[in-house]
């Protein structure tokens, strides 16, 4: 009988987190989209990142999925954990300043709230609301800055 409640006590939690991430994954590919999209960065992005000489990255944690896929100038955008960055920084010759840290990814029923940094120099505070409407994630209020 108590092989049967632990079983049962880690079977349940762990099929719960595993529905709602694999729910939320093509959502939180979706956001962060949206998110490094915002018109009101547009304004930050310099000459060789738009021209995709200068790699855009996300840093990777908890919140960010392994099999994340975004894009930004055509490119896509490089999903690097903080151990992967600092290797990258010995091989690569160019700047690498050009990166997103996503501190808060908070989900409430069908909102989400974002809160991200842009750059390490010089950093870009971003917020992000957003609100999913028949099934489409719309951003209902956003700064940068």
């Amino acid at each position: 009988m108590k092989k049967l409640i632990l079983i049962l006590a880690l079977l349940i939690p762990s099929l719960f987190f595993a529905q709602i991430f694999a729910q939320t994954s093509k959502d939180i590919n979706i956001i962060i989209q949206k998110t490094i999209d915002l018109s009101a960065l547009k304004k930050y992005y310099n000459e060789s990142e738009i021209a995709g000489e200068t790699p855009i990255i996300i840093i990777n944690d908890d919140k960010i999925p392994n099999n994340l896929i975004v894009f930004k100038f055509n490119k896509r955008v490089k999903i690097m954990t903080p151990e992967e960055m600092e290797t990258f920084k010995s091989i690569y010759k160019g700047s690498l300043d050009s990166y997103f840290v996503f501190e808060v990814l908070e989900f409430k029923n069908d909102e989400v709230i974002i809160k991200a940094t842009f750059r390490k120099n010089e950093k870009i505070a971003i917020q992000v609301n957003m609100k999913k409407q028949d099934n489409e994630w719309l951003v209902t209020q956003s700064s940068a800055g």
